[in-house]
């Protein structure tokens, strides 16, 4: 059954998907970028122990970079964090939206059902009450 709410659920349904798409790609971009200040932690530390081994294989300015790296990734990770969860909040937001929509749209069924089984009980109640009318009437 069609209800005034119908559009605005389609609606809602579609900006709540485009919420999730966009919270899966932050979600996978963030496991990028953890992963790699894991490939570089993992390096540096590495690197710590090959130059404490040999000291002519120390390189300061390779592990300058590295964790000049290691730190953009940081800020990067914190910077995509907290975009997934303004994305989260909006998700949640969205979500309640589209719960009390739906809710509207099933009080609105409800009532046209009821309204629909009382027609039927009242024109049921008029033909019983016709039917007996004319039986008073044959006698």
């Amino acid at each position: 059954m069609k209800t005034p709410y119908d559009a605005a659920l389609r609606v809602r349904q579609r900006e709540l998907d485009e919420v999730s798409s966009a919270i899966r790609a932050e979600a996978g971009a963030l496991g990028a970028v953890e992963q790699e200040r894991m490939r570089v932690a993992t390096a540096l530390a590495r690197e710590a122990d090959l130059a404490a081994s040999d000291l002519a294989l120390a390189s300061p300015g390779w592990q300058r970079r590295m964790r000049g790296e290691r730190q953009a990734l940081s800020a990067r990770e914190t910077e995509l964090q907290a975009r997934l969860d303004a994305l989260r909040e909006v998700a949640v937001d969205a979500y309640g939206v589209l719960r009390g929509i739906e809710n509207a749209a099933d009080d609105y069924r409800a009532e046209a059902q009821r309204s629909e089984a009382a027609a039927e009980q009242s024109a049921t109640d008029d033909i019983s009450a016709a039917a007996f009318l004319r039986t008073l009437r044959a006698r």
